[in-house]
């Protein structure tokens, strides 16, 4: 059973005093971290007690800040107050007191609530990072991580299969070392789109790319091998933008060339829609299908009033539409 108990001592840890040294000047170069606005607030407020006495699990920037005001103080670049100097010193923690697989899995879902559901939110890839660890090394099932996440298990599902698909061009021989973290976005496109897995051989069965070659070109479109070659794939949104070009020949053809552009190959593929027998409705409406199914939790979020109030246009034309055609049936 899960023990927390609360603590007053030291600002010390037990990890080597070099280590701490090294994440302190990588906290403080960050700019996501910004320490600069927190040793403002601790300077004039005072330090509201949240951090930890051993191993931090959460307050890594509060306990960066106070100590570089601790370092300016002895260095004479800061003064601080005695009473400052007390309450900087020693600062209360709330101490989990576990061992082992459990502990880890206790930080584990500490840190998601915190991050993932909490009002400090982490990106997608991190989040996914933390899904994968519960997955692959504590056997949760979706259902249980989503109720600990705060997501649905649907959407803890997707996130660990994008993060596997990342994972695979990190551990491809070829693009390996051109594999970045803000690539995970692109992979989660891949994954929830039908026709996309089936072009690049991804399978959500499986969890894996089944066909080397295929998952590649992929890799290619993201990160090409020659340095002088521009990336197909700038954003997910063009990845999205895949499933115009995907099923016309002429536009994969040119997708694939790294001569040709992306808009040029988009072109390609519009072009021959307008050719094909689907008439402009009925393709519109399959674009609007897969762009609804596969909306973002940011994207919905990041709706402005004017724009729900076009969603609710929108379903009102729907739904004359659906009684037209219906009344032309009979």
């Amino acid at each position: 059973m899960t023990t927390l108990t609360t603590r007053k001592g030291p600002l010390r840890g037990t990890i080597e005093e070099s280590v701490q040294e090294a994440t302190l000047r990588l906290l403080e170069r960050g700019r996501i971290y910004d320490l600069a606005s927190l040793r403002t607030s601790i300077l004039t407020n005072g330090y509201v007690p949240l951090e930890g006495k051993f191993l931090v699990i959460e307050g890594n920037r509060r306990v960066a800040a106070l100590k570089t005001l601790l370092r300016d103080h002895r260095d004479g670049s800061l003064t601080l107050t005695q009473d400052q100097l007390t309450s900087f010193s020693h600062i209360p923690a709330v101490v989990l007191e576990e061992t082992g697989d459990d502990l880890i899995s206790d930080v584990r879902v500490i840190m998601g609530i915190r991050h993932v559901a909490g009002i400090r939110q982490w990106g997608a890839y991190q989040s996914a990072l933390l899904i994968a660890e519960l997955v692959d090394d504590e056997s949760k099932d979706f259902a249980t991580i989503g109720d600990h996440l705060g997501i649905t298990a649907v959407e803890a599902s997707r996130r660990y299969r994008a993060i596997k698909a990342l994972r695979a061009m990190e551990e491809d021989e070829l693009y390996s070392r051109s594999a970045k973290p803000e690539f995970y976005r692109f992979f989660q496109e891949l994954i929830i789109a039908p026709d996309l897995r089936d072009r690049f051989g991804w399978d959500n069965n499986k969890k894996a790319f089944v066909d080397t070659d295929k998952a590649r070109q992929f890799f290619e479109l993201v990160a090409p091998q020659d340095p002088d070659t521009q990336p197909k794939l700038r954003t997910y949104k063009d990845v999205r933008a895949l499933n115009t070009i995907i099923g016309n020949a002429k536009a994969m053809v040119a997708l694939l060339d790294p001569d040709v552009p992306l808009s040029e190959a988009m072109a390609i593929a519009d072009a021959g829609k307008t050719e094909g027998k689907e008439t402009d409705l009925a393709a519109e409406l399959k674009d609007f299908e897969h762009i609804l199914s596969n909306a973002l939790i940011e994207e919905i979020k990041a709706l402005s009033e004017d724009d729900v109030a076009r969603i609710e246009v929108v379903m009102g034309l729907l739904q004359q539409r659906l009684d037209d055609y219906r009344k032309l049936q009979k």
